[in-house]
């Protein structure tokens, strides 16, 4: 196996090629890296093909931006790797997040697929359904925690029940592997970010290729109703649904993978690139009539359930292409307008974490505007920013203005914009500080629909390792304003 580098779409992409035999480009899904992948399956694989493994970015050895994570563009690194590499057609593999590269490849470079694995995907959008929300809080709340905290955290909702109670050792050599080269905490948020956003299931109908959905039956995490609606709308697929194994299938059942997916191989035909395929679309018609009439006597209670399911894919419209779009976990702090306005921060910030940022509130003390004051604030401020590792946005009330400008002052380094609502004129803050001014009130209909646009427009900004305070920091050893009064 060789390991390289190659400068692709502004970036360095680490990848690494074994075997011999056609192009077979496997494409890792959220947070893990090229090593992540099963041995065997590796091994198994570069025994009839070139196998061509990458960490996307942000992941393993590859770079780790603060931008560019859009699947879209994450799908232009691989094929930029393929140019370096003077790869012309591939077959393609893409896991989980993966999968969401694989068929925006497809979408934007047709022509260079000669088959198509998605497994443990999900094409997105308003049919796709999405995980339970107490599976995507154990994905998303990781700050703070160490590398092995985070892959012993995740893969309770990976692993299908009763995995890790047998196969313990196996799992815990697996993580190992993953967590040697970890991934930042900011490059997961933007991750995250990109696959809640994705949105291919307009372009499902259009693959020309051969493609075999592969998942199992036990997936939390991307539940098998995905591909399922998937083999429905791309022309002649193979579905494969494996009983009993859960959202990491490749790891569970190698072997039975392995089976599928060299069966499949060896079957796909590139003579047929590009070619019509429709009738496997008039095969699945057919194949759905007899059981839906089957179906009729539990129709009331099939209704029944499709209106449970239509309130949850409500409830998760924003991982869906909604007008608020997800966001990217940058740490926020709350301060409150006045006295008694900590209740309306409460909604305010249970919406952001929904929506996917990371808000704290200051508490109504901080707008005494005394010693005690700026400490608590201070503290906020150094204790959220050194567990997340980025740069807070301050949000504010025209009231709440000047503790949140006397911070900034302090805590420059800490701070990378400050929004004030109501504020009479723009608010002028210390340089590197940006101010964002909404004139609109302190109330629900401009914070749903302006402070979206404006938080998604303000970039990730990481914080020095020098800027942190280290995690035995008293409220004593936090610098404050120089308006406090020497003892």
């Amino acid at each position: 196996m060789t390991g390289r580098f190659a400068r692709v779409n502004g970036i360095n992409i680490a990848y690494r090629v074994q075997g011999d035999g056609p192009p077979l480009v496997l494409v890792m899904g959220y947070r893990l890296n090229s090593d992540a992948w099963p041995a065997t399956f590796i091994e198994q694989l570069a025994r009839r093909f070139t196998v061509i493994t990458l960490d996307n970015r942000g992941t393993g050895l590859s770079d780790k931006p603060v931008a560019g994570y859009a699947v879209a563009n994450m799908a232009r690194d691989v094929c930029g790797l393929l140019d370096e590499l003077d790869i012309a057609h591939v077959h393609m593999l893409g896991y989980s997040m993966g999968g969401a590269i694989a068929q925006e490849f497809v979408r934007q470079f047709p022509e260079r697929i000669l088959s198509l694995i998605l497994c443990a995907t999900m094409a997105g959008g308003p049919h796709a359904t999405y995980a339970k929300a107490s599976v995507v809080r154990v994905m998303r709340e990781l700050d703070g925690l160490s590398p092995e905290q985070v892959a012993r955290r995740i893969w309770k909702v990976t692993y299908s029940p009763g995995y890790l109670e047998q196969h313990r050792q196996i799992a815990e050599e697996q993580m190992r592997r993953e967590i040697a080269t970890p991934t930042p905490l900011h490059a997961a948020d933007l991750q995250f970010q990109a696959f809640a956003e994705f949105n291919g299931s307009s372009a499902l109908a259009e693959i020309r290729c051969p493609t075999l959905i592969l998942t199992g039956d036990r997936d939390e995490l991307i539940p098998p109703q995905n591909s399922r609606m998937m083999a429905e709308r791309v022309p002649d697929p193979k579905l494969v649904v494996l009983p009993c194994r859960g959202h990491r299938v490749l790891w569970e059942a190698t072997d039975d993978c392995l089976s599928f997916i060299g069966g499949f191989l060896a079957a796909a035909d590139p003579a047929n690139i590009g070619a019509p395929r429709v009738n496997g679309r008039d095969s699945l018609a057919r194949d759905a009539l007899t059981p839906a009439l089957a179906l009729l006597p539990n129709w009331p209670k099939m209704v029944a359930e499709a209106a449970w399911a239509t309130v949850n894919l409500a409830r998760q419209s924003m991982l869906a292409a909604s007008s608020s779009r997800f966001g990217d976990g940058k740490p926020i702090i709350l301060i409150p307008p006045y006295l008694g306005g900590d209740l309306l921060l409460i909604p305010i910030s249970i919406w952001l974490n929904a929506l996917g940022y990371r808000p704290a509130m200051a508490g109504l003390i901080v707008n005494l505007g005394d010693s005690s004051s700026d400490r608590l604030l201070a503290r906020l401020i150094h204790e959220t920013t050194d567990r997340i590792g980025r740069k807070a946005v301050l949000i504010t009330h025209s009231t709440g203005m000047t503790a949140a400008l006397r911070a900034a002052g302090v805590h420059s380094e800490r701070i990378s914009d400050i929004v004030v609502f109501e504020a009479p004129d723009q608010p002028s803050a210390p340089n590197g500080i940006r101010t964002h001014r909404i004139s609109s009130s302190w109330s629900l209909l401009p914070i749903l629909t302006e402070l979206p646009r404006l938080l998604r427009a303000i970039d990730i900004e990481l914080i020095q390792a020098s800027s942190l305070s280290g995690p035995g920091i008293s409220a004593h050893e936090i610098r404050i304003s120089a308006e406090e009064p020497k003892a």
